[in-house]
Parts: C-alpha cells; structure tokens; sequence
C-alpha cells in the first residue's frame, strides 16, 4: 500500500492514520497514574514512536485521539517531524467510541491502530477493498484470547469474537484496521456488549459483515504484540533484546 500511486483510494496522501491513545492504562498501575501508557519505553523508545516510524510507511498524516494524561503525549508528538492532528475526548469508553470522535478530520479511507501495539513486519495488501482487518497467524493462543479471532471464507471475514474463550484457529485479529467512513454508519447501530458495557469496534465490523460489507482479512508477516500488561511489555523487551529490532 506504501507504494500506491496518488490516484489510487489507499495512496499515502489521500487517507490518514488514527492513533487510539487515550486510556488509562489500568493494567499498568501505578505506572499510568503519571504517565499515558504509549509514552513507556520499549528498548529506549516510547511505545507511541514505534508506532509512528511503523506506520508512516502507509500514511503521511497522523490523528491521535488523547485523553488521559495527554498533555506529555501531544508535546512529544509535536516534536516530532510528522504531520499530527489531536482530538481529545472527555472519557474512554472503549475503541469505537474513541474512534468516533474522529469522525470529523477523516477523509474516505483511514487506517486505525492502538497506542500500544508494536508491529513489525509487512501487511500483504490486495489491489482493491474497502475495508480491511489486519490478522496476524501465531500458535500462541494467549495473544488471540487477549484480542480477538478471525473466521475466513476465502480471503474475506466471516466473523470475528472478542476475547474468544474457545480457539478455531490460528488467525489473530490485530488492532490494525483498514476502514472507509461507512463503519461509524455501523458504530452507530451497534449496541452496547455483555462483555464490557461498550461498543465493542468487533460488533460492529460483525455487524458490517452481517450486513453485506466485504470486510477482507489483511494478512500480517512478522512480529506483533499488543502491550496490555507489566508481562506484555517485558516480552516486547525481550523480542528487541534477540533479534535488534521488532
């Protein structure tokens, strides 16, 4: 997709990346009590710069979401020689509800990704879809259970869970998202989850796909990890430590 020519719906220029990094980080107290989760380091860098220098290779214009303990977060990001745009919220009640705030600075066609997961390697693209879903194939079942899974029909989504208690297969759904704006048409009808008391952004890709979207299923090759914990983060340190890098 980086190399997409400016006509092309997916080019760098026409669509723009959304940063979700407003939570509290709960998980990480008391550490997040004073600090926003994406400014913890990783091998001497902060969560949310390796989120920037992996994603500017698909997008030249940046859109962080903020809330919580932002203001050390936007500083450091305006620092940075990136073209970024805020949109702070009041609370954090989940993926969707933050993305939706956004709404507004979207242009057709935008990719989502979350303040603390770390990626490393490349999504292999098809020439043309409207909305994508990035999964990541592993036999470690632990990061599923802590995301979501993935049930393909070919190349496209049949259906996603949240927090799967059960495993089908391999296939992890990562915090990478390839959407067009007609999934806050879906945002908005989507109720509350069980789960949590939140719109849950898998209900409503699921009830995009219920309703006819082609959500396809963009594959992943290399390493990913979604940093939701003190073990999380020292299995990110560990990866850096063997190999040099993500």
């Amino acid at each position: 997709m980086n190399t997409r020519d400016s006509s092309h719906p997916w080019s760098k220029d026409k669509i723009k990346c959304v940063v979700l990094c407003g939570g509290k980080g709960t998980r990480f107290f008391p550490i997040t009590l004073h600090k926003q989760k994406a400014m913890i380091e990783v091998a001497e860098k902060p969560i949310i710069l390796h989120i920037i220098e992996y994603w500017r290779r698909y997008a030249n214009d940046f859109v962080f979401v903020v809330h919580h303990k932002k203001d050390e977060l936007m500083d450091y990001v305006k620092s940075l020689p990136i073209s970024a745009e805020f949109v702070e919220i009041e609370n954090v009640n989940g993926i969707a509800q933050g993305l939706s705030h956004a709404r507004h600075i979207l242009p057709d066609n935008f990719i989502v990704t979350l303040g603390d997961c770390i990626t490393g390697g490349s999504f292999d693209f098809p020439d043309n879809f409207d909305f994508g879903v990035g999964i990541w194939q592993t036999d470690d079942h632990y990061h599923i259970k802590s995301s979501y899974s993935v049930e393909l029909e070919g190349e496209l989504v049949k259906k996603v869970v949240e927090k799967p208690k059960e495993i089908i297969n391999n296939f992890c759904g990562m915090g990478s998202y390839f959407f067009n704006k007609k999934i806050f048409d879906y945002i908005d009808k989507t109720p509350p989850s069980v789960l949590r008391n939140q719109i849950e952004i898998t209900d409503a890709i699921q009830l995009a796909i219920d309703n006819g979207e082609k959500i396809t299923g963009i594959k992943f090759n290399g390493r990913y990890i979604n940093i939701n914990n003190a073990d999380d983060l020292e299995m990110a340190e560990r990866i850096f430590k063997e190999t040099d890098n993500f």
